[in-house]
């Protein structure tokens, strides 16, 4: 299936790259690093994300990225990255469907297979990880705007480094990456080190207001709309939330729950040990990772709150 994107790649010159909604920095990471090495090799690559988190801006391929596919410009073929599942498209779905040729590259155990062509590996650290081998396949040279970009991907999605996923074959790769002209070190500060003053101010509150539950092995807390428009946060200010929750001792899964609007609620699982939270996310029609999973769900964030609760509570202790 691997030759036959690759040959589809080469046949098509007007392409499509989008991920999935609530993009984060492995998606980000593989969609810049796609579209720079199909410019590099004549095409004429488009990428799709509603809104590209500020953390990220330091990546280049902004020139690539639109809300919207032109109108003006042919859609040959459409490809989807890091997109466990095709709602998860969003806004991008029809786009998917009606595209002449659509392909899936993914990395995602939950991956139902979708799209003309796809290339799931649930092996792979990370769909960045899969898109070094598929550019360096496609005869593509890299360059250092092409590597930076595999490079915080990889980096974001195995949490430095630090996460299971995390092979022999994730450490080639970036050992053959730091031969380009990148600095490695600026990607992981703005990854895991830096913050905005909102997501400081919502780290603590959230760390304060989380609950510890079942034998201390639970770890679980809800953030309201209006409690992170009160501290001047927004969505993407959740991220890294989470890790903290996992990471205090005794625990083996963390929850954090957050209201996007009313009756829109975005739910992250983080787990260790033996705890598959991906099992459980998949009852709510999400998935992921055996130990990093999310899904969302259209209902009160209270009524949210309690019916995680139970089904983690039944499946996994």
């Amino acid at each position: 299936m691997k030759k036959d994107i690759i040959k589809q790649i080469q046949n098509h010159k007007y392409i499509a790259i989008a991920t999935h909604i609530n993009p984060d920095g492995d998606a980000i990471g593989s969609c810049t690093a796609l579209a720079l090495a199909l410019y590099k090799n004549g095409k004429k690559p488009i990428i799709l994300i509603n809104e590209r988190p500020k953390k990220y801006a330091f990546l280049s391929g902004e020139e690539f990225i639109f809300e919207e596919y032109p109108r003006d410009i042919p859609l040959e073929l459409f490809i989807a990255l890091d997109c466990g599942d095709k709602e998860r498209l969003g806004d991008y779905i029809s786009y998917f469907d009606n595209a002449p040729i659509s392909i899936n590259i993914d990395h995602h155990i939950s991956n139902p297979k979708y799209g003309h062509y796809y290339y799931v590996d649930s092996q792979a650290s990370s769909t960045s990880e899969m898109i070094y081998g598929l550019i360096k396949d496609c005869g593509i040279p890299f360059d250092g705007t092409i590597a930076q970009s595999i490079y915080a991907g990889i980096a974001y999605d195995t949490g430095n480094f630090r996460h299971s996923s995390t092979t022999s074959s994730t450490h080639r790769v970036i050992s053959d990456l730091l031969q380009y002209d990148f600095d490695f070190t600026k990607i992981l500060d703005k990854l895991f080190h830096l913050r905005s003053l909102a997501s400081a101010k919502l780290l603590g509150y959230a760390l304060n207001k989380m609950e510890i539950a079942y034998n201390n092995e639970i770890c679980i807390c809800t953030l309201t709309r209006k409690e992170m428009d009160a501290l001047g946060a927004g969505t993407d200010d959740t991220e890294g939330i989470i890790s903290f929750m996992k990471n205090i001792e005794g625990v083996t899964v963390a929850i954090l729950i957050y209201e996007k609007k009313d009756n829109d609620i975005k739910v992250s699982f983080r787990s260790s040990g033996d705890k598959d939270v991906c099992s459980v996310a998949q009852l709510f029609k999400g998935g992921g990772h055996k130990k990093a999973s999310g899904c969302s769900l259209s209902m009160p964030i209270h009524k949210a709150k309690e019916e995680v609760f139970n089904v983690v509570l039944k499946e996994l202790f």
